[in-house]
């Protein structure tokens, strides 16, 4: 099981982490905007969930191996996160 954790502060992309099984979870502690990003082959960053802006607990299965990341677009207060992969 790897983990990805932290707090957001700012806007900007979070670590990147690797899975098929994702349990995704934030804290929002007043207003920003979080992207869930999945990576593509060429390296590229796509949006896989857009403007989440509220707490947010989702499992989130991908068919093959997956490289994700948070990207906060719009920030005022942070974000405690935790992202667990199998």
């Amino acid at each position: 099981m790897a983990i990805l954790a932290g707090t957001i502060s700012g806007t900007g992309a979070t670590g990147a982490i690797a899975g098929t099984k994702f349990s995704i979870k934030m804290d929002f502690s007043g207003t920003a905007s979080v992207d869930i990003e999945e990576q593509m082959p060429s390296g590229n960053w796509i949006k896989a969930v857009t403007a989440i802006t509220a707490d947010y607990v989702q499992v989130y299965d991908r068919p093959t191996l997956t490289t994700l990341r948070l990207n906060c677009t719009a920030f005022t207060n942070s974000v405690e996160y935790i992202v667990e992969t199998n």
